[in-house]
């Protein structure tokens, strides 16, 4: 009997031991499951905070990388029209020191009648810009590239614009006020000075860049077709550039 009892007592205690145990269980696997739901919320906003910081940093590396590509092509234009210049004031000096020794030479001829030789204006007092149009023009482009000062560096080149329609540096600020405007999202505005640069400035060391400006425009206004257009017109007109390249990257993203 008593060692009846003692089974039955046992049985009892195991019994209870594992109907104690259960919630034990129930409870360590509920918490297991929030502890991997709060985990991958925190990897997800993680994530999603490392791609905004990638965005960032890929925005950044553009407008830097535009800029430089600005300050080299504005280096080398000014490098072209130094050389233009001397060659012009070369030309100029040339003529004006082989006026005296012909208008000799036909005095000579003509009986030994003096003349008088006067100064020629040459193609180099034309040439040059104004000393206030290239001041005008250096601050405007000193502004976006050493100040980095965008929202002032737009109504320069725009009075640069008006004040010197003729200047030879007209292209190239249509084409900065664009990009300017680009980067502060102002689609269509900038979309206005990129195609001026297109349809007017054939020969423009900016109108490949323009056109693909154009392209990226209507990518971001959601007209891909658009898009599309001006990319393959940049390869068309301008393989083997920086612009061409960026156009096929841009085609392959549509």
């Amino acid at each position: 009997m008593t060692c009846k009892l003692a089974a039955i007592s046992m049985a009892a205690v195991l019994s209870t031991s594992s109907w104690a145990q259960a919630p034990v269980m129930n409870v360590g696997s509920s918490g297991t499951v929030n502890d991997r739901l709060a985990e991958l919320e925190r990897a997800f906003s993680a994530r999603s905070q490392a791609q905004i910081d990638q965005q960032r940093q890929f925005n950044a590396m553009q407008q830097e990388v535009s800029e430089l590509r600005g300050l080299l092509e504005e280096q080398s234009y000014r490098l072209e029209q130094v050389i233009e210049r001397q060659r012009a004031l070369l030309m100029a000096q040339q003529d004006a020191a082989e006026k005296p020794q012909k208008a000799a030479s036909a005095a000579a001829q003509s009986g030994g009648e003096k003349e008088t030789a006067q100064p020629r204006q040459g193609k180099a007092s034309a040439t040059p810009a104004s000393g206030d149009e290239q001041a005008a023009y250096d601050n405007a482009v000193n502004l976006v590239l050493q100040d980095k000062d965008y929202d002032a560096a737009i109504p320069a080149f725009a009075r640069f614009i008006t004040q010197y329609p003729q200047s030879t540096y007209v292209p190239n600020a249509h084409y900065w006020l664009g990009q300017l405007l680009f980067t502060q999202k102002r689609f269509d505005q900038a979309k206005a000075q990129f195609a001026r640069v297109v349809e007017a400035y054939q020969s423009s060391n900016k109108r490949a860049d323009s056109l693909l400006k154009l392209g990226m425009i209507a990518k971001e206004q959601g007209d891909k077709g658009q898009a599309r257009q001006y990319f393959d017109q940049v390869l068309k007109e301008y393989g083997n550039t920086g612009a061409a390249r960026l156009a096929q990257e841009n085609l392959n993203g549509l």
